[in-house]
This record gives structure tokens, C-alpha cells and sequence, in this order.
């Protein structure tokens, strides 16, 4: 089991500390770009048990558009604006 002492969202301190010695980072693939000078070694990562949740916010006051509120989210067979919470 991992011993996990630092949490960070931003690549590009995540890379700064592996670049340092102060051990390994999971980070997206599209965040190899914050680390591009550094002398990294990148490994792909390729097991169902590792992903990502993604949100979107976006302003409750706003209205979204028609072809939004009318298409619906992928697998859910809903319209965007009745999916979890009104998106």
C-alpha cells in the first residue's frame, strides 16, 4: 500500500517534486506538457482500475442552449437539463 503524503491538482508542481527525489506522480496524460524540460520518465498507466472523474460547472443562472438542453447526456437516455442536478 502506498504511502500518499502529498496531494496536488497542479501537474506542474507534481512534476517539480518527482523531479526532485521526493518520489512518484499520477497525473493525466494530457498534463505531459507542463513537464517538458524536466527530466522525466513517463509510464502509461493501463488498468480499468485507474480513472478520472470529470464535472462540469457551469452558472445555475444561466440557460443553456437548446441543443444541449435537448440532447441527452451519454447512457443515461435523459436530457442534459435533468441530469444530476440540472446540468
Amino acid at each position: 500500500m502506498p504511502r500518499i503524503v502529498c496531494e496536488s491538482d497542479e501537474a506542474a508542481a507534481i512534476a517539480e517534486l518527482v523531479s526532485a527525489g521526493l518520489g512518484i506522480g499520477l497525473v493525466p496524460a494530457v498534463a505531459r506538457r507542463a513537464a517538458t524540460c524536466l527530466p522525466l520518465v513517463r509510464v502509461g498507466v493501463d488498468s480499468p482500475d485507474c480513472r478520472r472523474s470529470l464535472a462540469l460547472l457551469r452558472d445555475a443562472q444561466a440557460r443553456l442552449p437548446a441543443s444541449v438542453r435537448l440532447r441527452p447526456p451519454a447512457g443515461t437516455g435523459r436530457g442534459a437539463g435533468q441530469a444530476d442536478g440540472g446540468l
